[in-house]
């Protein structure tokens, strides 16, 4: 008898792996076209899918019942279809999905949408747009969204770029609408391009990326904006809240045509409310206007016949300051800045599409360009600056420096791409090559105090200061790429995404090929397993230098000396869903850089003097002759002298399927990561290396009409380097008047008595290379909150909200200041980051 229900067990077993259904279809819009990114989930279950790009799904090894397919996305109304497993293990379907306005309320703040066990990308992570509006403390910005998913942190509250697992921000790509974005920041980092308004998809894959993408070492992030609506000629949204307008118009294409429109418009407008105040106050004086940005987006599709579709996106955007200090100031410093920035976008896209392939051609231009006068007198960094509350710049003028600088930059960006993908089956194939033409212009002219000089040159790895710099480059680069995604067995447990991708760097006149090779098993319906190798290369070139906040010469002297940096990857992820709602994943990863472009080291000379025993160190007799040592002195040549390593463990917890009833969402995240860079057989911990960072995002809706949301985050202390002492600032001394100084001797405070004995100026010494990155910064962390009313009036969609940064006003450290009290003892003054920020808004739909 036992064995006769062993047997029966057997057979039940098998026999509903014979019947085990499966879904499959495809996702179209009013006129036909396919729609990629639908979420497809059968309610109550753990089986979903998302379309490809093709909008085609499948969802396989499903159990005999009846079910109800929920289909959802974003810009088109949700619809729910039965499907019954009972009849039949097969079911074909074809679904016409409905545009519809994107409605203020129902908003879903998802970490990520659904990721088929079939996708081989490792690191992927598909935010919801809606996200990037309603996260507390973002400041319904995309990249200060991503900021709270593991493996990724940010520089400081005051930026929006992104570090991303032990790499910096020029070590992104960053994707928009098909053209690689230079500088995507706005307010000179706070805030980013993107508007989450008009956003529809926004990918972020943090490591391993496929071999469509490249030229870049770490991350990618593709974002994509949605189309107009086609239900109305014409339908907005303004959002209005204590720092910036949005404003959002879109409708179908008029005469007649087959499409649709939209049109986004932001501005700041801290130069209107501020302004008043600060002049009122007298803290400034002249013609002056505070930081401030306006931008302009355009989309237009326009579908000419079945299968085709045209494109046309338009970007402009301004950044500005002009500001001049006033004595009335209470700290003795002044300065003057005028400076402006401009990004044009305009790309021109045409699409086939049709049942199993797809093409698409893309011509773009793009334009970074800007310029900076600054000049200021600012108070010797190495004095308490508490001393000199309330003085007036001529009573304390030989303690001034004066630093002064004029910039010039412009970066143009011509770019031809075609992608061409074959579907066969659960198989896709693709296809690239893109061209482009990079013509780059680079103006610097620097004035240093000889005081200022003195100080920077007291760093033993400081620069050789670089008073002028020209430079007009022209490059341009090639690449060709292939890539494909199929299963490997019949069960279609396995699937392997093999890649290739050659690229041209004009700049070094070499080449490269780059390998990728993902993998995914399905363990069971619920567990995913994924793998990924490759290797990317980076290319040098002024257009990635804004990130990096250094300058180097590319000139083909130096360049042609070059090679490209590399990166290789090695990533291993974990997935699994713990109920219908809630999936788990964890990643490890180890990249490893190598031939990383740095300032190449000569040896130059530096100036020591050491103290006479006995002899008081306040004077300048106790000190002997400053003579000349040998010490490293850095130029602005670049050489490939340096490597890394970064590597570390990401847990993610998040709800990636949320039913319409539910009132609780959200995500948990955290990264365990360590990097470092080597340069001359040292090494020392990356800049922007984060051991440990946590973030908490919930959202809970109590009622229909009533949201609040939190996010809490936590980050371990960032290296700096910590002084060990002070010095004698030693100044070079022209002796025989030709302007240039010659005789090295210690600088000393000004005294109006000849007579009395001259005391010393020192500096703050930081020591030398193996000094650096030695001590943390305290802890970080910070909560967030923002509470939601949706209401309905005067036939309106209205939404307000209170959106509250740092709720515990934590004094997040973000650097020291050092100074040298009377006693010759360094003492410090910390700088935070944001404190306590409220924030109220109002957005409207019509």
């Amino acid at each position: 008898m036992k064995r006769l229900i062993q047997l029966g067990l057997c057979l039940t077993i098998f026999n509903f792996h014979l019947i085990a259904g499966e879904i499959k279809g495809k996702i179209v819009s009013d006129d036909n076209s396919p729609i990629p990114n639908v979420n497809l989930i059968l309610i109550g279950t753990k089986y979903g899918a998302s379309t490809d790009l093709n909008g085609n799904f499948v969802i396989s090894n499903v159990p005999p019942a009846k079910y109800k397919l929920q289909i959802s996305a974003i810009g088109y109304e949700t619809k729910v279809v039965e499907v019954n497993l009972f009849k039949t293990n097969y079911v074909e379907l074809k679904i016409k999905l409905n545009q519809a306005p994107i409605e203020i309320q129902s908003i879903i703040v998802s970490a990520q949408k659904f990721q088929s066990q079939e996708d081989t990308r490792t690191s992927l992570i598909n935010v919801e747009p809606k996200s990037a509006k309603m996260l507390p403390g973002a400041g319904e910005d995309v990249l200060r969204t991503l900021q709270s998913l593991p493996g990724v942190q940010a520089i400081n509250d005051f930026s929006s770029q992104l570090v991303i697992r032990g790499s910096g921000p020029d070590q992104n790509l960053i994707v928009f609408d098909d053209v690689e974005i230079f500088n995507p920041y706005r307010l000179y980092g706070a805030i980013s391009m993107f508007n989450p308004e008009t956003v529809e998809d926004i990918n972020l894959i943090t490591g391993g990326f496929p071999a469509r993408y490249g030229d870049r070492l770490s991350a990618v992030l593709d974002v994509k904006n949605r189309e107009g609506i086609t239900s109305n000629y014409i339908s907005g949204n303004v959002n209005v809240n204590l720092s910036n307008a949005n404003v959002i118009l879109e409708g179908k294409t008029p005469f007649g045509l087959n499409g649709s429109w939209i049109f986004n418009s932001r501005r700041t407008y801290y130069d209107l409310i501020l302004e008043p105040f600060v002049k009122s106050a007298g803290l400034v004086k002249g013609d002056f206007s505070f930081p401030n940005f306006y931008d302009f987006q355009f989309k237009t599709s326009v579908i000419p016949s079945r299968g085709h579709k045209l494109s046309l996106l338009a970007v402009h955007s301004k950044d500005g300051v002009e500001l001049i200090t006033n004595g009335r100031r209470v700290q003795p410093d002044s300065f003057g800045v005028v400076d402006q920035s401009f990004n044009n976008v305009y790309a021109l896209s045409h699409q086939y599409s049709s049942k199993n392939i797809s093409n698409k051609l893309i011509f773009s231009f793009y334009n970074n360009s800007g310029k900076t006068n600054f000049d200021s007198k600012f108070l010797d960094p190495t004095l308490n600056r508490k001393d000199f509350d309330g003085e007036i710049s001529d009573t304390v003028y030989q303690y001034l420096l004066n630093f002064s600088f004029n910039s010039f930059f412009d970066f143009r960006k011509y770019s031809i791409e075609d992608r061409f993908l074959f579907f066969s089956g659960k198989s896709n194939f693709e296809i690239g090559t893109g061209l482009d033409l990079m013509y780059t212009e680079i103006k610097f002219d620097l004035n240093l105090d000889p005081q200022l000089r003195a100080i920077l040159n007291s760093f033993s790895s400081f620069r050789s200061v670089i008073d002028k710099f020209k430079s007009n480059l022209d490059y341009w680069r090639f690449k060709l790429y292939g890539q494909a995604n199929f299963p490997l067995n019949e069960s279609n447990k396995i699937f392997i995404s093999p890649g290739l991708r050659f690229d041209y760097y004009d700049i070094l006149r070499k080449s490269y090929i780059s390998p990728r090779i993902g993998l995914s098993y399905a363990i069971d319906d619920i567990t995913t397993l994924r793998g990924f190798y490759g290797i990317f290369y980076q290319s040098p070139g002024y257009e990635k230098l804004r990130d990096q906040n250094i300058l180097f010469d590319f000139s083909r002297k130096y360049s042609d000396d070059l090679q490209a940096e590399k990166a290789i990857h090695y990533i291993l992820s974990f997935e699994r869903f713990l109920t219908t709602e809630w999936q788990f994943k964890s990643e490890i990863y180890l990249k490893e850089f190598r031939n990383l472009i740095v300032p190449l080291k000569v040896k130059g000379t530096q100036f020591s003097t050491n103290l006479i025993s006995g002899r008081d160190p306040k004077y300048v007799t106790s000190w002997t002759e400053p003579i000349a040592i040998s010490a490293d002195s850095m130029t602005a040549i670049p050489v490939n002298n340096s490597s890394g390593k970064s590597y570390g463990l990401e847990i993610f917890l998040a709800k990636v399927n949320k039913e319409k009833s539910s009132k609780l969402d959200g995500w948990i995240s955290y990264s365990l990561s360590f990097s470092n860079r080597e340069e001359s057989g040292k090494i020392i911990p990356f800049r922007f290396e984060q051991r440990h960072t946590f973030n908490l995002v919930l959202n809970y809706k109590f009622i229909e009409s009533l949201e609040f949301g939190l996010r809490w985050q936590y980050g371990s202390g960032l290296p700096y380097t910590k002084p060990v002492g002070i010095k004698p600032r030693i100044l070079l001394k022209d002796t025989n008047g030709d302007g240039v100084g010659d005789t090295p001797e210690i600088a000393t405070k000004f005294n109006l008595n000849p007579e009395a004995p001259k005391e010393v100026i020192f500096n703050i010494d930081y020591g030398v290379d193996p000094n650096f990155y030695n001590s943390r910064k305290p802890d970080y962390h910070r909560l967030d909150i923002r509470i939601s009313y949706y209401s309905y009036f005067w036939k309106l969609n209205w939404l307000f909200y209170l959106d509250v940064i740092n709720v515990y006003n934590r004094k997040n450290v973000v650097g020291y200041d050092y100074y040298i009290n009377s006693n010759l003892q360094l003492e410090r003054r910390e700088t935070y980051q944001l404190p306590i920020f409220p924030t109220i808004g109002i957005s409207v739909r019509f």
